[in-house]
């Protein structure tokens, strides 16, 4: 069985189990079993009750970090029935990110297969709550790997190796206003409408899009309703600080002319990170050249990652995966059999050099 098809049967077990964040316990049971047999001793870390990290240490300088837990299926049907079309595989999680976590465990598989003996020459942290704002998998993990040099993050990049990360504020928006007959709406101030003036002028403010997450406010009686709650993310860019961008929101707010009373609370914040330089990533470069023919690139992630946490641990990062991130955690969530491939030869390689 070749490479692509070894880690897509693989990717389909994997989908099969329900992990989504606080249900991690039955994939990580999974994957201890898997490299049990190949006679690689994770230990686990514990989390929470009931939740714990999987973790193996070798005397190499890379560690690999993967969360096993996913976001619920949200709107995606038959999410953990995996199912194989025109060359994709479709389920929750299928890039985000069991498709490499399939193909890291096939490499790890054929590596062991071809070198008995040997030591794995890399450390690999399997976490969990990385799908949750508290991200309590990596931010434990991290300090067991003080002296690596590299940790490299698998999450969906398109084959990117990221080497920097986007910021994000994520914030709550109230707006109480006074409710009314429907019949007399022109009476009182409608709090959704409050909101909706109040997401252009923030775009016109912060000079960026505000990402609305979620929207709620009134229901299907006639009446205009009381209160209107939105959740909401804008980007922070390098150079920036959170706290800055944070300010100018409450700015905003103010000069938003309503009667409705408007209350801001912080959800998440991050600022942009670029990771510290490792020569390791020549390495990994080198070992991407082989296995995907290609030159590799490298970009920024646009997301918040685990690397978060392994950089303020003092540790190089790079997220790196194929799949795509636009359509994770989406119902369309699905990737290439032939990325898996690709993922699956590069990680092979990748042990192979670190021999």
């Amino acid at each position: 069985m070749n490479l692509e098809r070894r880690a897509s049967e693989l990717l389909k077990e994997l989908i099969s189990i329900n992990s989504v964040s606080g249900r991690e316990r039955k994939i990580q049971e999974f994957i201890e079993d898997f490299l049990r047999r190949l006679r690689i001793n994770a230990q686990r870390q514990e989390v929470e009750r009931d939740r714990f990290n999987l973790i193996y240490k070798s005397r190499g300088p890379l560690l690999i970090s993967c969360h096993v837990d996913t976001v619920p299926p949200a709107g995606m049907r038959g999410a953990f029935r995996p199912r194989e079309t025109e060359g994709r595989i479709h389920g929750r999680g299928a890039s985000d990110v069991k498709g490499a976590l399939a193909s890291l465990l096939t490499a790890v598989e054929i590596f062991k297969e071809r070198y008995p003996q040997e030591e794995l020459p890399v450390s690999l942290a399997f976490v969990v709550d990385e799908e949750t704002n508290s991200a309590l998998g990596s931010e434990k993990a991290k300090d067991l790997f003080q002296d690596a040099e590299l940790c490299l993050v698998l999450e969906p990049t398109y084959g990117t190796f990221c080497t920097s990360q986007s910021g994000a504020l994520e914030f709550s928006i109230k707006v109480e206003g006074e409710s009314a007959h429907g019949a007399e709406f022109e009476k009182v101030e409608n709090p959704v409408k409050v909101c909706m003036k109040l997401i252009d002028l923030l775009e016109e403010r912060l000079e960026r899009s505000v990402n609305v997450i979620h929207v709620k406010g009134g229901s299907k009686n006639y009446l205009v309703p009381k209160e209107c709650y939105a959740l909401m993310e804008v980007k922070v860019f390098e150079g920036e600080r959170w706290e800055e961008v944070e300010e100018r929101i409450k700015e905003t707010i103010k000069e938003l002319e309503t009667s409705c009373k408007v209350l801001y609370g912080r959800e998440d914040a991050e600022n942009f990170i670029r990771f510290r330089e490792s020569e390791l990533l020549d390495l990994l470069k080198e070992a991407f050249r082989e296995a995907v023919g290609e030159e590799p690139r490298e970009g920024t992630m646009p997301s918040w990652t685990d690397a978060a946490n392994y950089h303020r641990a003092g540790l190089s990062c790079v997220v790196f995966g194929y799949g795509s991130l636009k359509n994770s955690h989406t119902e369309r969530e699905s990737i290439k059999v032939e990325e898996l491939g690709k993922m699956a030869d590069f990680f092979l390689k990748l042990f192979e050099k670190l021999r």
